[in-house]
């Protein structure tokens, strides 16, 4: 029998692992927990839009921060051409390629904010500006490291994580009606929204002891704070990443 992975990745952004998943002769099956949206800028955020070409740095969070920018920008990055870019991880780097945007800083290991901060060019950042697009809310880490660095740093959201919520009967019969081999997870939030929805039909137990497998050491964390008994850590935050982690077990990552 082929395994049963649970994708909860926005329908938008899924085709990918899925199709890898299938590639795996396992079976993907597709239960978004979390929905993107494009979020309506502020007057601060729309200033920094205007003026992004005078930053020195301009820090894309995820796919989203890039996709999202570039649609306010109207399809034009030629701006950017003229700041120094930094990826958080592979798949925002070669998304900022996709749209010609070669000026691209990158972590060497640890595509987070932690690697971030370890790039040469960061180190002293005296008189420089910094300028962070992301989703709504997340971690303040790097703007405050970046601050103590010297620099000046402004944010742009760009987009907000909505959760998606579920009738009963489409938890009980997708979630629960047939075991589930692992459950793929790409953020905090999507974690926290699936407990919440398993918990609405009493079944929170039951999720907990489904394999779990996560981008970082951070959802690790929070998961095992949840009570999840088996967790593996993908190497890097990417779709090929999370196949490997599922096929190679505790051998691609930590689990407990």
């Amino acid at each position: 029998m082929s395994k049963r992975i649970l994708v909860t990745r926005p329908y938008n952004q899924s085709t990918n692992l899925c199709r890898l998943i299938e590639q795996q002769s396992w079976q993907a099956i597709k239960f978004p927990v979390i929905d993107i949206q494009s979020k309506t800028l502020s007057d601060k955020e729309c200033l920094s839009l205007r003026h992004i070409d005078e930053y020195k740095y301009v820090f894309f969070v995820s796919i989203n921060a890039v996709n999202f920018a570039y649609e306010i920008l109207n399809h034009d990055f030629e701006c950017l051409k003229r700041v120094t870019c930094i990826a958080v991880g592979l798949a925002t780097y070669h998304q900022l390629a996709k749209y010609a945007i070669d000026n691209t800083l990158l972590p060497s290991a640890g595509f987070n904010s932690e690697g971030i901060l370890d790039i040469p060019e960061l180190q002293d950042l005296g008189g420089q500006s910094c300028l962070i697009i992301r989703g709504e809310g997340g971690r303040e880490f790097l703007a405050s490291t970046l601050r103590e660095r010297g620099a000046s740093v402004d944010y742009i959201e760009v987009y907000a994580r909505i959760p998606v919520s579920y009738q009963r009967e489409t938890i009980n019969s997708i979630l629960f009606a047939e075991p589930l081999d692992a459950v793929v997870i790409y953020s905090i939030e999507a974690l926290y929204n699936l407990v919440q929805i398993a918990d609405e039909v009493n079944k929170k137990n039951n999720l907990l002891i489904i394999p779990l497998v996560v981008i970082s050491q951070r959802v690790c964390v929070i998961a095992r704070s949840m009570g999840f008994t088996k967790i593996l850590i993908a190497k890097e935050a990417t779709d090929m990443a999370m196949i490997n982690a599922l096929n190679n077990g505790e051998n691609c990552g930590e689990s407990n």
